[in-house]
């Protein structure tokens, strides 16, 4: 989980923290949780840690969709005001990306951390034994279902956030087009390029604030589905 958590998962969090911290919660979980009788040897423990694995991929997939989701909100406000072409190194993935894109995705991790996000996906770490004993899984088909649902969601999430400048300079683009026709010797992709730098950095300095106040209930959102998804590979 550790691995795929946002924030933990990054580039700039050695290996030797989260290899630490990964085994740290795992020792506390140990001495609180009770030890599972494994009766069937070896492939019986195999079995048992590749169910446990699985768990931290599901799991650590659905954290990380939200942050996927903002970052691609960025990413359209770039490719509509023009900012794609330029691209940076995003150093939490070493991955190219777009300027706003980043710049959302910083700030929804200083958000993140600010409300003390985190604490609930740790706390979920130690619930999920809990909610999911060892050390079988029960892959039911309803959680393909939630994956998708909660995929399409942060899709959703993305529209919201990029909706207020993706709008705003869509009719920015439709006065340019009337203007276009009335005045055909004004050359309108001169005149449109710094009328859609200003009108989309406006809207996005405008639309900023908000993600302060809907972050947390967004992030908070997270631990809701990672508790459905952990319902639905629980044994019967």
């Amino acid at each position: 989980m550790f691995f795929l958590f946002p924030v933990f998962s990054s580039r700039q969090v050695p290996m030797q923290v989260r290899l630490g911290l990964s085994g740290l919660i795992s020792f506390i979980i140990f001495r609180v949780e009770p030890a599972p009788h494994l009766t069937g040897g070896a492939f019986e423990l195999i079995a048992g840690g590749s169910a446990q694995v699985l768990i931290g991929v599901i799991v650590g997939f659905v954290a990380s969709l939200l942050f996927t989701g903002i970052q691609f909100a960025g990413e359209l406000i770039d490719i509509q005001i023009g900012f794609a072409i330029a691209n940076v190194i995003n150093p939490q993935t070493q991955q190219n990306i777009t300027i706003i894109g980043e710049l959302q995705l910083t700030l929804a991790t200083l958000v993140y951390l600010a409300t003390n996000s985190h604490y609930f996906l740790i706390q979920g770490v130690a619930g999920s034994f809990n909610l999911l004993p060892l050390p079988y899984i029960n892959l039911d088909p309803s959680v393909a279902g939630n994956l998708a649902l909660f995929f399409g969601q942060s899709f959703l999430i993305v529209f919201k956030i990029a909706a207020p400048v993706v709008v705003a300079l869509f009719l920015t683009n439709v006065a340019l087009a009337f203007m276009a026709r009335v005045a055909p010797q004004m050359n309108v992709f001169i005149i449109g390029l710094p009328i859609q730098v200003s009108v989309g950095l406006t809207m996005m300095a405008i639309s900023l604030p908000l993600l302060g106040s809907v972050g947390p209930e967004v992030f908070s959102d997270v631990s809701g589905q990672i508790d459905q998804v952990l319902r639905g590979l629980k044994p019967p």
